[in-house]
Formats: C-alpha cells, structure tokens, sequence
C-alpha cells in the first residue's frame, strides 16, 4: 500500500467497521471430555464392572493385552473372533466405549510355555529359555532372525485384516519384540544375544521392519510403539517418519522411564506425534516404594500427553479417594480439551423481503489441555428456527489449524452467516456450535454445557428483527470529471493525471503512465468512508490500455483491506486486462469478503511484477466500491 494514502483513511474510517455485538460466555464442563484419539484408558477392565462404576466417569477405553499364542494357535489359523470380537461385543457394542490392544511375543506374567506359538520355533526360529514369574521356563524368540520376521509379519497383516477399521477402535500397539512388546530384553544374558545373532544394527532393522508391517496393516488405525532411551533413538524416530505413536510405562514422581517427557515427548508432540503414558505400578505398589501419587500425577500433567492408562488398580470396591481424585483430575486435562470462552454475535436474527442480510460471529478458543489435536477440525455455526429448520450454516476452517491449538493461547474464529431474503418472521431462532472432523465425519465434543443430541451445543436464543432500512450501496465512486480524485503515483517512474482525450463516460479519465521501478502499484487512492466489517464488497472499473511493455504484464485492479491501524489484512484482485484487445474500454470487476478486522482499504492499479520495470500507458474510468451485503 502507498503509506500516504492509507493514511488518509485512518480517521475516517474506523466507524464503518463497527458491528454491535451481543457477548456470550459458554457454561464451562465440570467433567472429562470423551474424544477420540486422546482420554484416560482402562487396563484390562473385567466383564462385571458395573455400568455406574466411577472409573467410567473418567475413561472409555478398554485395553488389553493378549499372547500372540492365544489369537495364532496354529499356522494360518486365527481366534481373532472369539478372543478380540468377545471385547467389541462386550466394550463397544454393549457399553459405548472404545477398545485396544496389544499382542505380545514375550510376557514373563503368562502362564505359557510358548507366548508366541510354538509352532513358530518349529518353522525355525531359534529359541532362548528364560525363566517367568511363576517360576515356569519359557521360550522365547530371537526377534531380529529372518524367519520370525517373516512370520510375524503375516500374523501383523492378519491382525490388520480383522481389525483395521472396525468400529470402535482406538489404537494398537507394537507388541512383536522384546519383553511385553516394550523396547527392553531384560531376562536375555549377554550369550543368549551373542548366540542368536543379536547387535544393535539387527535390532534397529528388526523394529523398523516391524513398525513398516503395522504401518502397512493398520492404515486406519492408530498404532503406537513403547519408546526406550535415547540409545534407541533412531528407532523412536523412524516410528515418527511413519506415522506411529510414542507410548511409555514406567511413569513415577519425576516422570516416567528415561525421563522421555522431556527429551522426547515435547519435541515430537509438536510434529503430531501423540504420547502416552503408563503408570510404573498399582497405586498399592506405589505406596510400598513411598512414591507419592500427587506428583507422580503432577509429573504426568507437565508432558503433552494425549493418552493415560488408569492401571493403578482401581476396579475394586474400596479404591482409595487419592485414587479417584487424582485419575480424575488427569481426565480433566489429559489430551486436547477445546472450549469457546467467549462468542460475540448479531445481537437478533436480521432478515429483509428484498436482500440478503448477515449474521456476524466472532468466538474465542481455547485449549485447557495438555496436546493439540492431530486432525484439522472446523468450526460448524447454524442458525435453527424453533421448529427445527436451519435458517443458515456455514463451516469455519481456523485461520490456526486446530493442530496448532496449544495450551495457553487463544485463538480467533470468526464467520458471517447469509440470512436468505424473504424468509418469514414471527419464528424465533437459536446460534448453535459444533466442532467438526469433516473428513471423518465424526463431531468432537467440546469443554461447555449445553451439548444437544446431535453433538452441537446452544448457544443464544434470537429474536428476529425485519430489517427495512436499505443497508449498503456505493462507499466509493470515482469519474475525475473533477481531476485526479485524491489518486497519485505509489511507485517512482509513474505519472497521474486527469486526461480530456479519451473517457468511458463524460468527458475525463485518469491517465497513469511512465516506467515504473520497483513496487506492486502503478498507482492507488483512499476510500474515504472505509468498508464495513463481514460485508460482501464489489470493485468494478473501465480501464483501456493502450500500451503495456512487456506485453505479458497486464495490469489488473485490486482493493487493499486493512484494519484500523492500518495494517494490511488482504486483498480481492480484479480480472486482468486482455492485452491482445489494447486501445479497448474493458470492464474489471472484484468481489471482497470482508473480515472480522477490516476498516480501510485502497484501491489501486497493479502492476503484477514486484522487482522489475513495466512501461505502462493506461486509462481509468468510473470506479465503484459497493457494499452489497452487510450486517
């Protein structure tokens, strides 16, 4: 913009862009907030948990871990029905919640000789004893041999078969190598790994190997990895490359195992990376090693995390109040956690008999969480009558992305709603919210009150008010049957002036010509008045060029819109001139949706090339900046 011109319109112009807005501050929600992709979860919940437990008050996930030996007893042959299909039927179909799993390959808790199937040594792959809790041998695999791979990567794809996509499901997890599928060999001595080919290259290969086979089996579906430390890092970042979680147990007073709250969890979380945490042991356990549960939960509540496993024993009938107070204050902030603080809005409904009228919404977010969302989520505002018929809907794409919703920042949501013309008074309406996953298809609910059955929440009740004053018209017009209108020149080189020789109509035009230097304009002017906030504007003028050098550079109009300090919000450009009709009078014509912010704006010539020099000759004539919708 021409400094000197923008800053005519500065003190005239900020009362145009004034919109009185009715101020609504949403009922903030005294409980957790149930979203996909983030929440508490339940380890192992037992079929007879009753349906008021209060663990269901702060989780609606169930997880639980299985032997590869239980879901692969023989080669090719699955029990994925009866032993994962019994937790859809009795978590997601009877109960409403959401269920995951993992399935191991080695578990010193089972009571097998074989967690993965014996018939997997069979087929070759070498096998190493080790001793379980219970006192009893098991075997167990060399995880990075060839032919372990290769069977576990059919069992993976398997897997994915029955379960990717099922609804109902929240997320997998890695369980193919090492102790319960977490990244350790605890009960391997130094001649075990030595003599089944064990080195960290093959270690790396093997995990990358087997991320790729969940990758591949789980497109729809969450998967996450049980992270090691930092001498593990190149594969916790190669699970990042493909799309996979971080998860960790070992949580404690401090944080949790490695300390990879800090050194891993922050960093990643702000690539979309979601993070999970597991406590280190029952609250019991907790209590004979003198931790202190408050900072355990503080130590969880000071990473991004998006998910939480409850295992601290709590579906027994005397689950102590420590228990439950603190499990319910992580429900409160674990994952995102997004609420409208504040929402201005059209005090009424507006409707006219003749034109359209606007509903103007500006809302304030926030995230009361610990993570962003990993999926891009809009904003749904509609206008509904009493009876239940929308009067007007529109969909809000964040200027932010909620991706980028972190905690402690708000972010601005702004939308003008077109009310029809001519729809009848006499039936009052309600602004609704809702927040949307609209390649899902899934709403998302939100930290307020007020939420209805179809996932939306009431906001205000209004009354609507025929408008029959006229709103809009021209704010600008310019002939120069009196001179040059208050244009000049924006960039060195150029020349303006009013011209007698040639007008579109009456007698003058305005002439701008000359080699320009650097800049975008050839040449501009103020609108006086300003422009209204959330209007529809339209630019049109005649412009005839009768010489443009180089010929490809053909000019076009623009209107500039600033806010009220005049800082340069954006622009609505013009139709190009044809050059290959020079010497004609030919019609430009813009349309400008206005934002929230929009006061000033100028409208100018421009030259389309920023660095280099234009030899231009043109003519301007009968230029008009009409409102054609506002509020």
């Amino acid at each position: 913009m021409h400094s000197q011109l923008a800053g005519l319109a500065l003190c005239v112009a900020v009362a145009a862009s004034a919109v009185d807005l009715a101020k609504v501050t949403p009922q903030p929600l005294a409980g957790p907030v149930f979203n996909p992709r983030m929440g508490l979860y339940l380890q192992s919940p037992p079929a007879w948990l009753a349906e008021d437990h209060w663990t269901l008050e702060l989780a609606n996930v169930a997880y639980r871990r299985v032997d590869w030996a239980d879901l692969n007893p023989e080669p090719g042959v699955y029990a994925f029905e009866e032993v994962l299909g019994a937790q859809f039927n009795e978590w997601v179909e009877k109960r409403g919640l959401r269920v995951a799993f993992r399935v191991m390959c080695q578990n010193m808790h089972s009571n097998k000789e074989h967690v993965t199937p014996k018939w997997v040594f069979d087929a070759g792959v070498p096998g190493v004893k080790h001793r379980a809790l219970k006192g009893h041998m098991q075997t167990n695999p060399a995880f990075w041999h060839p032919r372990y791979l290769e069977l576990q990567g059919e069992f993976i794809a398997a897997l994915g078969t029955y379960l990717d996509g099922k609804p109902g499901m929240e997320f997998m997890d890695i369980g193919s190598i090492g102790e319960w599928g977490e990244m350790h060999l605890a009960r391997w001595t130094p001649e075990q790994l030595a003599r089944t080919g064990h080195s960290h290259t093959a270690y790396v290969g093997a995990y990358r190997q087997m991320i790729d086979a969940y990758v591949q089996a789980f497109p729809n579906t969450m998967v996450f990895l049980n992270v090691g430390g930092p001498n593990n890092q190149t594969i916790n970042d190669y699970a990042a490359l493909r799309g996979v979680h971080f998860r960790q147990d070992g949580l404690k007073p401090g944080g949790a195992s490695y300390n990879c709250g800090e050194w891993l969890y922050k960093p990643y979380s702000r690539r979309g990376v979601l993070c999970n945490f597991e406590f280190h042991a029952s609250y019991q356990g907790m209590v004979a090693k003198n931790w202190d549960l408050t900072e355990t939960i503080d130590a969880a509540l000071d990473t991004p995390i998006s998910y939480l496993n409850t295992n601290l024993g709590t579906f027994g009938k005397e689950t102590p109040p420590i228990v439950q107070e603190q499990l319910r204050r992580a429900a409160m902030q674990v994952g995102y956690r997004l609420l409208p603080v504040e929402i201005q809005h059209t005090p009424y409904l507006p409707f006219s008999k003749q034109r359209k009228a606007r509903f103007v919404v500006r809302s304030t977010w926030r995230n009361e969480g610990l993570a962003a969302p990993t999926r891009s989520l809009a904003v749904r505002w509609t206008l509904r009558s009493q009876k239940g018929q929308v009067v007007s809907t529109a969909l809000s794409y964040p200027e932010v992305p909620t991706t980028a919703w972190w905690p402690g920042t708000d972010y601005a949501v702004d939308e003008m709603l077109s009310i029809p013309a001519g729809i009848r008074g006499g039936d009052n309406s309600r602004l609704e919210v809702t927040m949307v996953d609209p390649e899902a298809k899934q709403t998302v609910n939100l930290a307020i009150e007020g939420q209805q059955e179809d996932g939306s929440y009431a906001i205000a009740e209004l009354e609507l008010k025929e408008r029959k004053t006229p709103t809009g018209g021209v704010v600008y017009r310019e002939s120069f049957e009196e001179g040059v209108g208050g244009w000049g020149p924006s960039v060195e080189g150029i020349e303006v002036v009013a011209a007698d020789d040639a007008a579109k109509e009456g007698k003058q035009s305005l002439r701008i010509f000359g080699t320009k230097g650097p800049g975008w304009n050839y040449a501009g002017a103020v609108v006086p008045e300003g422009v209204p906030a959330f209007s529809l504007c339209r630019l049109t003028a005649w412009m005839k060029v009768d010489k443009v050098t180089p010929l490809k550079r053909a000019p076009y109009m623009k209107i500039g819109i600033n806010d009220a300090d005049d800082e340069w919000i954006t622009n609505a450009n013009t139709n190009r001139y044809d050059t290959t009709a020079l010497g004609t009078w030919q019609k430009l014509t813009a349309l400008a949706e206005l934002p929230a912010n929009a006061a000033l704006a100028v409208v100018a010539v421009e030259t389309g090339d920023m660095a280099n020099p234009v030899t231009i000759d043109l003519r301007l004539d009968d230029i008009r900046v009409e409102v054609l919708e506002q509020p």
